[in-house]
């Protein structure tokens, strides 16, 4: 078990938001912060570049769209901090506006990312929360540009019983729950 007891977890970190949140998170945070990233060269190079600052992130590979290695993350962090105290939703994908994937494929691999494997990631992570850890919290990020582009469609889409499962678990989680939208492009 890591000799530091408090931890904070940032999906998607490696690059834009997630990097920026992992880089305050290693300034103010007193515990350790996990970089995570689905590519892991990508997501070792990030720390590299945080460590040329002289902070000290540490890496863990997850990928949201594949459940062995969501529980390979929730392993870990049982393993060596025996729970989670700050956990930070924020990986994720996004077309590009000039994209030519025909819409309903961008919706599909984008609510299978951004919904069904956060999901997961909840789902599994959530419960790992410390109880009574005076600052446990969650947070969901989502840029601007993505919820303005979802249409009625995807809308109802997010309304199925599937989303009822993830308010269960976040009820049921130690701590705050944030949601947050911010207008990032």
């Amino acid at each position: 078990m890591s000799s530091c007891s408090r931890v904070a977890l940032v999906t998607g970190a490696n690059k834009g938001i997630g990097f920026a949140i992992t880089r305050d998170l290693c300034r103010r945070f007193s515990g350790d912060v996990v970089l995570t990233a689905r590519d892991e060269a990508r997501g070792r190079a990030a720390v590299q570049q945080l460590q040329a600052e002289g902070l000290s992130p540490r890496f863990h590979q997850l990928d949201i769209d594949d459940l062995q290695s969501i529980r390979a993350v929730r392993d870990f962090l049982r393993k060596e901090y025996g729970g989670l105290d700050v956990l930070i939703n924020n990986a994720g994908i996004a077309f590009k506006m000039a994209d030519p994937t025909p819409f309903h494929i961008q919706a599909e691999v984008t609510i299978k990312t951004n919904f069904y494997g956060t999901r997961d990631v909840c789902t599994e992570l959530l419960p790992l929360i410390k109880p009574g850890a005076p600052d446990a919290n969650t947070a969901h990020c989502c840029s601007g540009q993505a919820v303005h582009m979802m249409t009625a469609q995807t809308n109802d889409f997010l309304s199925f019983p599937e989303n009822e499962g993830v308010t269960r678990t976040l009820r049921g989680a130690q701590g705050t729950v944030t949601g947050c939208q911010g207008s990032y492009h």
